[in-house]
This record gives structure tokens, sequence and C-alpha cells, in this order.
């Protein structure tokens, strides 16, 4: 007989024996059943990570801060990071606006904003692209800096506006990227005019996904297109997350995403696990050690637990 034909019965005989020990213990009312050689390996999921942008007043990043200079609180607790880190590297959510009101200078800015954008991230930097029209797509996921340019420069603006849905695909995707140190980028020049999504979801998901947000309300010539309503939705998407929300002008684009570039690539990362498991809303606080009254930190303050 060749080796390895025992190995079935083998295997069906330990079964047999675990299953007796089981009934065993259930005839004489034991409680304390203990199997031999079978581990069991228990994965926390609930893993917390705040992204943190030091600046001075003069809005220039604070480089060079270690662990020990943060204290980090979670519903008043104080907690210690697991993982921290200054360098990343960072995975990059891009959704882009290829509507029909982007064509023109709109998009010729934003096509030479993002190729320097990319040109200039990091090398271990991650990137994925949602372009959204009356309903949004993943063109790619988790590539290199190559790989989304050349899946961007197939794409050609034309349709309505699902913004809200389009958000909604970007977050959900934040949860499938490799990186803790991860950011969602928006580039729109209007409102949302076809998404299925309300306004109420969006703001829901947002915190609930633990990402910075920067969007960008691209403007053009005859002023900006969005109401107060639009502005508000942007500007409380930056703030919730600790991102900022720009307004330019197409011709301003490229400037703006170095802008983008340099904050990520300042950000402090650090990740918890929180002291208590409960679901529901829960607030964050972060503080620095040195110079604490002439700092500005921006990070995501609350957070909802699942």
């Amino acid at each position: 007989m060749r080796a390895g034909t025992n190995i079935k019965p083998r295997l069906l005989g330990t079964a047999c024996i675990v299953l007796a020990m089981v009934y065993q213990a259930q005839a004489q009312g034991s409680v304390d059943l203990v199997l031999p050689d079978i581990d069991v390996v228990k994965v926390d999921t609930t893993l917390v990570t705040i992204n943190v942008s030091v600046t001075d007043t003069r809005n220039r990043h604070l480089q060079g801060l270690k662990l020990e200079d943060f204290k980090v609180t979670d519903e008043g607790k104080t907690v210690r990071p697991e993982f921290f880190d200054s360098e990343g590297p960072e995975s990059i959510v891009f959704v882009i606006d290829v509507s029909s009101s982007m064509k023109g200078d709109k998009w010729q800015h934003l096509t030479a904003g993002l190729k320097k954008f990319l040109k200039k991230g990091a090398g271990g930097n991650d990137y994925t692209l949602i372009a959204f029209n009356e309903q949004p797509r993943l063109i790619v996921s988790t590539v290199n800096s190559e790989q989304l340019w050349q899946s961007f420069k197939s794409l050609r603006p034309d349709g309505e506006t699902a913004l809200y849905d389009a958000l909604l695909l970007g977050l959900e995707t934040l949860e499938r990227v490799p990186q803790r140190h991860k950011a969602l980028v928006l580039l729109s020049d209007g409102e949302d005019n076809s998404s299925r999504a309300g306004l109420t979801r969006v703001e829901q998901e947002t915190l609930a996904h633990r990402a910075t947000i920067y969007p960008l309300g691209i403007l053009d010539q005859t002023g900006s297109p969005y109401q107060e309503g639009g502005k508000k939705l942007l500007k409380d998407l930056a703030t919730a997350t600790g991102g900022f929300v720009l307004f330019p002008e197409a011709q301003q684009i490229g400037a703006v995403l170095e802008r983008i570039s340099a904050d990520l690539s300042g950000q402090y990362s650090l990740s918890y696990y929180p002291p208590e498991k409960t679901t529901g809303w829960r607030r964050v606080q972060v503080s620095v050690s040195q110079n604490s009254n002439h700092l500005n930190l921006r990070y995501q303050q609350r957070y909802l637990m699942r």
C-alpha cells in the first residue's frame, strides 16, 4: 500500500473520537470539555484609524512628532495606539465627475493637474478611480500611478451628475483598500441631479468609514454652480473627516491637487482598539504635548461603531 492511503480513515477515526467525547461530556453534564489539538484564532476587527494633520498658525505642517507626543481619548478614555506612522504609504480613492458639464477647459486642467499629482506621489501609494455621470462606476482599484493614469486617459465627459451615489461607492471602496493611511479626493463641478441615494445616507456613511475627504468644487468663468446647500455638503464632508474643501477655478485645479498631496504626506496616522465595543456614535479627541496653543489639528472627531 502506498504512503498516504490511510489518511482518510485516520481523519474519520479522529472525528469519531471527538464526537464520542462530546456525547460523553453531554451525558455527564460536563461544561468544561477541552478538545485536543484544536487552535482557536480570535480576530479583533474594531481597529480605529485616525489620520491627523498638525499645522502651525501659518498653515505649515509640523513634522517629526513621535507617538509619545500624542494623546488620544475615545469617549473620554485614554487609548494607546497600536500602530503609528507619519510617512505612509497611502491609499487614495479619486471620485471624478465625468458629466457633460466637465467638458472643455475644466477637463483639460483636471487632466493636467491629475497627471502632475500622480508623478509626485510616493512610490508605495496605491490609487483607485471612480468616475461618475448619471451613475458611478469603478474604473480601476488599488493600482500604481501609471496604471491609474492609463485608465483615466480613456474617460470622456458626458451625461448627468450622480454625486451622492458616487460618494457612497467611493466610501464603500475605501473599506477594501490596503493601507490604514487613506483618503478620498472628490472632483466635481456641480450638485447632484440624478442619484438614487439621499443626502442623509451620505452623511451617515461618511462618519462610518473613517477616511479623510477632500472635496473640490470646480467653478467656471460664470461663477459658482453650487447653491448654498451644495456648498454646505462639501464643507461638512471635509470638516467631519479632517480634510478641507476648496472651490477652485479650472486653471487652479493643478495647484489645489498639489496642496492636497502635501497635506496627505504631512499627516500622522494613529490606529487603536477602542476600550469599548458597543455600537453607536463615539467621539475622539487628539492633542499634542508641544506648543498646543499655536497648533491646529484636523482629524475625524466622531465615528460610527457598527
